[in-house]
């Protein structure tokens, strides 16, 4: 049985385009961990991370980091502080679609309260992560395709 996950740890994540990497920012009762993926694609495994956990963050979700480690699926590689950036918690959204495939209406989510809007979502909410728990395929998949909640899910 690997390690417990804790805050800061430094998540390896193999794809098809090279070792991608991710940090444990926070935990939430409800869904658990909370992934910040880095931006980018590393030829082989680095030693230090404290650049990577200063890179951009591509997108950050919900992930079963600890039975992804416990599987295989993805590596605990290390441990770094988390940067002032990232360790503030991110504001969610979310929406239902009906049977035309429309959406509406969003809501806005900080970890504790769920706010429902009565217009469309800003530039800036259109950046904010989508809510819900990912699998392993999808966290891989999304790296993959360079994933952004702004040009995503929309």
């Amino acid at each position: 049985m690997a390690k417990r996950i804790k805050i800061g740890d430094v998540i390896q994540i193999l794809t098809s385009k090279g070792v991608s990497y991710a940090q444990v920012t926070h935990k939430h009762l409800r869904y658990g961990h909370l992934l910040r993926v880095f931006d980018g694609f590393y030829a082989d495994r680095l030693d230090n991370f404290s650049k990577v956990v200063a890179s951009p963050v591509l997108f950050s979700a919900f992930f079963p980091v600890q039975k992804a480690v416990d599987e295989g699926l993805v590596a605990n590689v290390g441990n770094s502080s988390v940067t002032d950036a990232n360790s503030v918690f991110p504001i969610f959204r979310t929406s239902a679609r009906d049977r035309d495939r429309r959406r509406g209406p969003w809501w806005l989510w900080n970890g504790e309260t769920e706010v429902m809007l009565s217009r469309d979502l800003s530039d800036q909410e259109k950046k904010y992560p989508v809510h819900g728990i990912i699998s392993a395929p999808l966290l891989v998949e999304r790296i993959e395709m360079g994933y952004r909640a702004e040009t995503h899910d929309l």
